[in-house]
């Protein structure tokens, strides 16, 4: 195990509770939908997505799906996603771990621009508000305002998200 980084905004415990709340939000939003598709952004943002797919499955009746979004950042046009699951007339979640210009947000949308979805929304475990591009947090953990020169991280180990802290 690693050690902890000084400036913690988030434990493990209140990340956990977090991301309950943020399930309990998704199934009261999506009280009529069969099935939610969740589009987590590489690396850390999948592993948000898998934790709210286990909390999702324990709460909701209808079928909750993981994919896999890939950016690069060089060339943020050229996004790609797997497994490439059917997402007409579907909800879409995009998920990811940091929300600061909602750069990464916007450049995720990319590939479910090609078919019609019921509705893309989006969830992110920190929020810092500092949006350049024209992007709405559905689900948020935690809102954080931070000055430009601050960043915040958050730091996982396999599946287990084991902190956010600003560095």
């Amino acid at each position: 195990m690693t050690s902890l980084p000084s400036h913690i905004v988030l434990t493990r415990d209140m990340i956990e509770r977090k991301l309950k709340r943020m399930a309990y939000e998704i199934a009261e939003h999506n009280e009529n939908v069969s099935q939610i598709i969740l589009a987590g952004i590489a690396d850390r943002g999948t592993v948000v997505a898998r934790r709210i797919q286990v909390l999702l499955k324990q709460i909701l009746p209808g079928e909750v799906q993981l994919t896999e979004i890939h950016i690069n950042k060089s060339h943020p046009l050229d996004c790609s996603w797997e497994p490439q699951v059917p997402y007409e007339r579907q909800v879409v979640i995009v998920v990811d771990d940091v929300a600061n210009t909602g750069r990464t947000l916007f450049f995720a949308m990319k590939p479910f621009m090609e078919a019609i979805p019921a509705s893309i929304q989006t969830l992110v475990l920190v929020d810092r508000q500092h949006k350049l591009f024209p992007i709405h947090i559905d689900y948020t953990g935690y809102s954080l305002a931070t000055t430009l020169q601050e960043q915040i991280f958050v730091q996982t180990e396999g599946d287990d998200i084991v902190c956010a802290y600003i560095h």
